[in-house]
């Protein structure tokens, strides 16, 4: 425990001492979700909330000045970061649902237009914007006939940006790219089987990442060439367990990463050899991206918790219930992680204790038109059924159509929150980013 505890601390030297831990999604090239900041340990008060025009899936970025974040609107917002007002945005062709980087000044994000986008970001002029093979959401059989291919609605996120050396790094449709951060141009791309809508880790140059194929790879990132590839489960009969949505955290030479074939893995950062796995998960996709601290912290799909893993073995420690479907990644800083739920709820969770200590809920959970969920953010199982009878939802349109009401009407949450000087930010489907503090 002694030794664990070193390298925890040695982690958060590190980060503390090479980057603003709240540059890019899950904090740093890691991904390790670990922010250095005060902790929120009591019942947080709203500091400010934005309403935009769409919902929101991706997370916040912020910087001294500013938060950052991308909506289904297709606007791509700058706000003050004390008084919650828009201090600029831009208008793009498609949904954003790429968490932002930054580099220097400037800001980097990806559209379902299919460009990614150099912004300045103290006046929002768009600096250049490159142009991928197109952005394509991952395909599943339909739940009604089993024969044709639809758009999968619980594809929510984009691949997210990482920079290093003046290269970034990121997915979009079933290709992997390098691109030159001064000019935009190609530095080299890699192509999939599957789409790439995980956000790539980094460590000793070499980029890791998973894709809607079920693997994953780790490339060169100086020359893309393919050092390693890992096949998670691949379910071809009714395409429900197959696909690597999660993205990869790593630690000393070890890679962590959940799929949809219900489990999760620990990898050799060198090898790609398993390590472990662990799949008491309750037949649950596993898209949430795992914090490392003491332990590793993740949330599950239909197993509706949060969980604290033994990153030696991959033995489940803790299993708190968040009561609904948990894509949200955690934060955590050095004693509460915090995290969304489908209900409409951010929890934060005392690591030590391994409880809820508190609940913050989002505008469209305190009205919940539809009313699924109980005052305990329970889901209502029998009232779902009957939604589903009564709007008479007999096709995969029709049902598309009531989960993306139903997640708006009770303020979803399925980005992943910041936290940054006693501050969280976070955002969810109901439209509004959300600034909260304990203080």
């Amino acid at each position: 425990m002694k030794l664990r505890m070193f390298h925890w601390l040695l982690l958060i030297i590190v980060i503390s001492a090479c980057q603003d831990s709240t540059d890019k999604f899950r904090a740093d090239n890691s991904n390790s979700g670990y922010y250095i900041s005060k902790s929120i340990d009591k019942v947080p008060s709203e500091l400010w909330k934005l309403k935009t025009n769409g919902s929101i899936v991706s997370s916040v970025l912020c910087d001294k000045n500013n938060v950052y974040v991308g909506g289904d609107d297709s606007c791509f917002y700058a706000i003050n970061k004390s008084t919650g007002i828009e201090n600029w945005k831009i208008k793009t062709e498609g949904k954003i649902r790429s968490t932002a980087a930054l580099d220097n000044e400037f800001v980097f994000f990806l559209s379902y237009d299919g460009f990614l986008y150099k912004v300045n970001r103290e006046t929002g002029k768009v600096v250049w914007k490159f142009k991928t093979n197109g952005e394509k959401q991952h395909l599943i059989k339909d739940y009604y006939n089993n024969i044709d291919f639809v758009k999968d609605f619980w594809d929510f996120y984009q691949s997210s940006p990482l920079i290093s050396n003046g290269i970034i790094y990121f997915g979009s449709g079933h290709n992997f790219y390098a691109v030159d951060a001064k000019s935009g141009n190609k530095v080299w791309t890699y192509e999939a089987e599957g789409s790439v809508h995980s956000s790539p880790a980094m460590k000793d140059n070499k980029i890791i990442f998973g894709s809607f194929d079920s693997r994953v790879y780790c490339l060169n990132a100086l020359t893309g060439e393919n050092f390693w590839t890992y096949e998670t489960g691949r379910d071809t009969t009714y395409y429900v367990w197959l696909g690597v949505q999660a993205s990869p955290a790593i630690e000393d030479d070890k890679v962590y990463i959940g799929s949809r074939d219900a489990l999760i893995y620990c990898l050799n950062l060198n090898t790609g050899d398993t390590l472990w796995t662990n799949n008491n998960f309750e037949r649950s996709w596993m898209p949430s991206s795992f914090a490392i601290g003491n332990d590793l912290y993740c949330g599950s799909s239909d197993g509706f918790s949060f969980y604290s893993i033994d990153m030696n073995n991959g033995t489940i420690k803790k299993k708190i219930k968040t009561n609904s479907y948990t894509f949200s990644s955690p934060a955590i800083d050095s004693s509460i992680a915090y995290i969304g739920s489908a209900n409409g709820r951010l929890y934060g969770i005392d690591l030590n204790m391994g409880e809820i200590v508190w609940e913050y809920r989002t505008e469209g959970s305190k009205s919940d038109t539809l009313k699924i969920y109980n005052e305990k953010g329970e889901l209502d199982v029998n009232r779902f059924k009957e939604i589903l009878t009564t709007k008479q939802v007999d096709n995969y349109d029709k049902l598309v159509d009531f989960y993306n009401n139903s997640f708006k009407s009770v303020g979803s949450i399925v980005s992943s929150p910041v936290i940054d000087n006693g501050v969280l930010y976070f955002t969810s489907f109901d439209g509004y980013v959300y600034a909260i503090s304990g203080e």
